[in-house]
């Protein structure tokens, strides 16, 4: 990493990239939800799914931090380019894809809290 990505990452200011892309995952979890009663849930999840994978990439790039989390990101929207193409399965796929990131999301997440809390303990 660059001295220029490791001060955005450390300066507490808001990442609108981060922002961006983790409301759109959360949105997609009640959108996705949704898009099999709803017209435009689909539409949504669909939308938002590839603005998730776009973010990703971005701020995978911004940081040089390709992690297998924002690899993850990217199975979702093969799904919805499965389904758009008329693949049965298509936006399950990417609804069930969808779930498995958030759940690393959560699990990466609960690990450094850990970790911080075993660095703070050990000073």
């Amino acid at each position: 990493m660059t001295e220029e990505n490791e001060g955005s990452a450390g300066q507490g200011g808001l990442d609108v990239g981060a922002l961006v892309h983790s409301s759109a995952g959360i949105i997609s979890l009640v959108a996705g939800g949704l898009m099999y009663t709803y017209g435009w849930a689909l539409a949504l999840f669909s939308g938002l799914m590839i603005l998730s994978a776009v973010s990703a990439v971005l701020i995978s790039w911004r940081d040089d931090a390709w992690v297998p989390g924002h690899w993850l990101a990217m199975l979702p929207v093969l799904g919805v380019g499965a389904g758009y193409f008329g693949i049965e399965g298509g936006y399950t796929f990417a609804y069930i894809c969808l779930w498995i990131a958030f759940a690393h999301f959560v699990i990466r997440g609960v690990q450094t809290m850990r970790a911080a809390k075993g660095e703070a303990a050990g000073d």
